[in-house]
């Protein structure tokens, strides 16, 4: 019941919070050589820094999810923003010390992870249902345009002389903007209905409008807390092993993580000789993948948008979601293959014999950075429809009342990014095993192994959804501890409406 500036105001700040996230998760993916020569340290321990808060993050999402039912989203919105702030603040002054740079690394880590857990659901309790998925697609286009399009502007701002430290000047700015909304724009979200009164005979209000806005901005109030449950707590562990959630993990997280792997190792194929590529160079290959998976999800939206209006939606609309799995795994995997393919064919060394002595040819002078910034992109578009279309399955197929949809949403996010963390640290280290000098073999053969992991796991995973979703969706509902007919799961017939039921009982 918010007026509607009330509620796009408070969901601003939340989209500022979440473009922060985003820049934070990849603003050193141009620069890992520079740390590493800067740290004297390798470079998978260079790549750590982003993939070890990723982890850290996806437990503390574990844990944010466990604690909001109980205690209410600001605070830990304000928390977890602070401990960003902080950690990217340690950073700043942090130039010779590799165990203090990944502690505050880990600080942000940590506090994004909290953060981003509860966005979905800060958008459900704030928008009708009608009015969701048009926000729902803006924190998408938010977070895809600063996950994957910050490295553009952060390889060239860390050419000047305080080097990467400019980028997370500017993260801190927007941070500091950020926490000043929270903390004035951005009420409790959480209301607990069982802990509302009836309303009085006096509608009257005892206080002005500006006392009732100010008791609003309170870290916690009588209808955002509930009594603390064991059982509502370990909700969201339990959905760790619904099968749905395993399933889309499966289904989505290989082809994101070799995006995201791919992305970090890009200072490690072009940083060195013989291309030799600053930061800024290595940020322009980013332009066409944050054009093409911008476009990647505008079509899959859209396609998926036409699969399930009604009145399709009366007829398995949730396995209709994955009408576009099938071409982002194929569109993902190709762009994988190609990418490796071709970047390791131009940076191989040439040798020849002319019968006498053996010359050594340096190529890679004449690769085309255009022709590695479009595979880039073919791969990381592919993986953007292919999340969208898993975290779409999981909110649909759901059935329309919702029970479980946010436990599992949840539940995928950090099994996910626990996958990418995990990624983004081997990745560098699986295309380096053997040495420097075998690098270029090295991401052919890693390119191969994670195209076809992801082609044959893509590929059943969908198949299995497609052909036995609503068994799967039902055990879902037990493995959460929730009653199937309640959800309407493998019920009877649909029944008409009660009309001797009030509207908002039912």
């Amino acid at each position: 019941n918010w007026p509607r500036w009330r509620k796009e105001l408070a969901f601003g700040s939340l989209m500022l919070g979440s473009a922060v996230i985003g820049i934070l998760k990849t603003f050193l993916v141009t620069v890992n050589s520079v740390i590493a020569s800067e740290m004297s340290v390798d470079y998978m321990s260079a790549t750590a820094l982003t993939g070890a808060p990723i982890m850290f993050g996806a437990f503390a999402a574990l844990t944010s999810q466990m604690l909001s039912h109980s205690f209410g989203k600001r605070g830990i919105y304000l928390g977890s923003s602070l401990l960003m702030l902080i950690g990217a603040l340690w950073n700043m002054h942090v130039y010779d010390s590799y165990a203090q740079f990944m502690v505050a690394r880990i600080f942000q880590g940590i506090g994004w992870g909290m953060f981003e857990a509860l966005i979905s659901s800060s958008i459900s309790d704030m928008f009708f249902v009608h009015e969701r998925t048009a926000r729902t697609n803006a924190y998408n286009v938010i977070s895809i345009w600063f996950t994957w399009g910050s490295p553009i502007l952060g390889g060239y701002v860390s050419q000047s002389s305080e080097g990467f430290r400019n980028q997370i000047m500017i993260i801190n700015v927007i941070q500091a903007i950020s926490i000043a909304l929270l903390i004035f724009a951005t009420p409790e979200t959480t209301f607990d209905r069982a802990s509302s009164q009836q309303p009085s005979l006096d509608i009257a209000p005892s206080k002005s409008a500006f006392s009732m806005y100010v008791d609003t901005l309170k870290l916690s109030s009588s209808h955002s807390t509930s009594k603390f449950t064991l059982k509502e707590a370990l909700r969201p562990m339990r959905a760790l092993a619904a099968p749905s959630t395993i399933l889309t993990t499966l289904l989505t997280a290989p082809l994101l993580a070799s995006s995201l792997g791919a992305a970090s190792s890009l200072s490690l194929l072009f940083a060195a000789m013989p291309t030799f590529l600053f930061p800024a160079r290595v940020g322009y290959i980013f332009i066409l993948p944050l054009v093409f998976s911008l476009l990647a999800y505008s079509l899959g939206s859209f396609i998926t948008h036409l699969r399930t209006k009604p009145p399709h939606h009366l007829t398995d609309s949730g396995v209709k979601t994955l009408t576009v799995a099938c071409p982002g795994m194929l569109i993902g995997a190709a762009g994988l293959l190609a990418f490796g393919l071709y970047t390791s064919a131009e940076l191989m060394p040439e040798l020849e014999d002319n019968g006498t002595i053996f010359a050594l040819n340096i190529v890679g002078l004449e690769i085309s950075l255009k022709t590695v910034s479009s595979l880039f992109g073919l791969m990381i578009s592919g993986a953007v429809m292919l999340q969208y279309s898993g975290s779409t399955y999981l909110s649909t197929f759901v059935p329309s009342s919702g029970i479980g949809a946010s436990e599992l949403a949840g539940a995928h996010h950090v099994l996910q990014e626990i996958i990418i963390g995990i990624w983004v640290i081997g990745m560098p280290m699986w295309i380096s095993g053997d040495g420097a000098m075998f690098v270029v073999a090295g991401l052919k053969n890693t390119t191969i192994a994670l195209g076809v992991l992801s082609i044959v796991l893509g590929s059943s995973v969908g198949a299995v959804l497609w052909v036995k979703g609503a068994a799967v969706s039902a055990v879902d509902l037990r493995v959460l501890g929730r009653r199937a007919e309640s959800a309407g799961v493998g019920g009877g017939p649909l029944q008409g409406w009660k009309t001797s039921d009030s509207f908002f009982e039912a």
